[in-house]
């Protein structure tokens, strides 16, 4: 499957929808989907997530889109979904995407604009599939409100670790602000100056871009002031929101990275096409909306020190912003997309021997975090160290690496290591979108079959925690045998001898 995401970004309209496209498209690749983005030049400079991410990108002609899939494809694969995130590009250009006999997947937050696409997706606190009544085609899903929301898996994975430390009301002493990759109205600094004025937080965290008009002017304030510490595109943000007791920040994407945290937040709006979303926030209690035409340091100042005054009003702020948001609308999404673009599903697995092309998929299939819980090491990896693990495993001898098929689209991946006696230790790991179908067992079974038939070992050894019922299931069930305890682990062991056995 092979999805195409047209999206972009400046310093007058921020990163949020390409911020957005890329968790949808990081959704996707754990899937088994190839990806690939559509964009500006200028795109690549205002988001370097994007570069970080390794996701390929082409840029944009002057018709919005790339000469290289003018026919459908891109290296000889079938584009099978066309996703649309800009305020800039409407039905016209979603009309002329029809021509690539794709689906087209739109995300958008205003009702009002006409779209010609499959799928649409609006994230908006309280909207409904309704308010797109004819302006999409009668066959046209529409997916709408908070619970569609698309944020990166690190924010559903602390959520419950950040909502158990805002139990119980206390006087907020650390504070989170961000406006956005590009600081669009300049605010950041201006209000930094004042947070430092105030002498309330011994915590000042302040996240921005390296576009962000104010960036040298935020710089400059951080270097005399210890309490200040600023943040260039981090990729640590879920973790700085986490520890955080109150936000300033915009009614953008990231209200809702703020609300799955529980983190209470003031929110400025910069955008005309953000009111709406403020005031849905602020009236389901999760953030507080600065007044327009205000003295905005003033006013945050002030409203800070009257919530540090009612300790009780940010804890029952923070248990309605959890409400709003839970960190799964990805997963939501996928599963549409899937239903929408997936042919009939025959479950029919195949192997296939591992390339350098397949890194990213095994490093959100390693970084999972069910996967992570059961493995020997639950921290999740760095992208750098698992390419240098990932680059050495793939050139080495003793190594062997299956990517597992199911009806052509890869889903998970079964390896091979052989030790100093000889024995192949095997793991295992497939996509969250395929467990529970009875893939797992399936899967070992081809794939020693094949490592047994390649000569490349004559038994293979699984160690799988104790806890880890499911795994112990998936091997018996493939034909392993018990055969020990090693600390915290159960051993099993499969031999060519008994596949043999057990074809004749």
């Amino acid at each position: 499957m092979l999805i195409v995401l047209r999206s972009d970004a400046n310093l007058a309209t921020g990163g949020g929808h390409v911020m957005r496209c890329l968790t949808l498209a990081a959704e996707m690749q754990r899937r088994g989907a190839d990806v690939l983005f559509v964009c500006s030049a200028e795109t690549v400079n205002t988001v370097p997530a994007l570069t970080r991410s390794g996701i390929l990108w082409l840029e944009a002609d002057q018709h919005d889109w790339n000469p290289a899939l003018a026919d459908g494809k891109f290296a000889g694969m079938r584009i099978d979904l066309v996703v649309v995130d800009s305020y800039r590009l409407g039905e016209t250009f979603e009309c002329s995407l029809r021509l690539l006999g794709c689906p087209i997947l739109v995300i958008d937050d205003a009702p009002g604009r006409p779209h010609n696409c499959d799928i649409l997706v609006d994230m908006t606190l309280g909207r409904s599939a309704d308010e797109y009544a004819g302006l999409v085609p009668q066959h046209c899903r529409v997916l709408a409100g908070a619970s569609y929301t698309l944020l990166r898996d690190e924010f559903g994975e602390l959520r419950t670790a950040s909502l158990y430390r805002r139990c119980g009301s206390h006087k907020p002493k650390s504070i989170y602000v961000s406006l956005g990759l590009t600081d669009v109205g300049g605010q950041t600094a201006k209000i930094a100056r004042s947070l430092v004025t105030t002498g309330s937080f011994s915590r000042i965290i302040i996240v921005t871009g390296p576009t962000a008009r104010s960036l040298d002017e935020i710089a400059e304030i951080g270097n005399w002031d210890a309490r200040i510490e600023v943040f260039v595109d981090p990729p640590e943000i879920a973790d700085l929101m986490a520890c955080s007791d109150i936000a300033i920040g915009t009614p953008g994407t990231s209200s809702w990275e703020r609300c799955c945290l529980g983190l209470p937040s003031i929110q400025l709006v910069v955008a005309d096409n953000q009111r709406e979303n403020a005031r849905a926030l602020e009236q389901a209690g999760a953030a507080l909306i600065v007044p327009p035409g205000c003295d905005v340091p003033e006013t945050i100042t002030r409203m800070l020190a009257e919530l540090a005054r009612q300790p009780d009003e940010l804890a029952r702020m923070s248990r309605q912003a959890a409400k709003v948001c839970d960190g799964d609308g990805a997963q939501r999404v996928g599963e549409a997309i899937d239903a929408l673009v997936q042919l009939e599903r025959t479950g029919q697995l195949t192997l296939r021997r591992a390339t350098a092309d397949d890194a990213r998929r095994l490093w959100f299939w390693r970084n999972d975090p069910a996967a992570r819980a059961m493995s020997g090491d639950s921290w999740a990896v760095p992208w750098d160290a698992h390419t240098k693990w990932f680059n050495n495993r793939i050139a080495d001898a003793n190594t062997l690496i299956f990517i597992i098929q199911a009806d052509g689209r890869p889903c998970g991946n079964v390896r091979f290591h052989i030790e100093l006696t000889g024995t192949a230790v095997v793991s295992i790991a497939m996509a969250r979108n395929v467990r529970g179908r009875g893939y797992g067992a399936a899967a070992l079974v081809l794939a020693c079959q094949e490592a047994f038939g390649q000569g490349f070992c004559e038994r293979v050894e699984a160690r799988v925690k104790r806890e880890n019922l499911a795994s112990q299931r998936i091997f018996l069930k493939a034909g392993f045998v018990f055969t020990g305890q090693e600390a915290e682990y159960l051993v099993y062991q499969f031999s060519l001898r008994a596949a043999s056995e057990g074809n004749n």
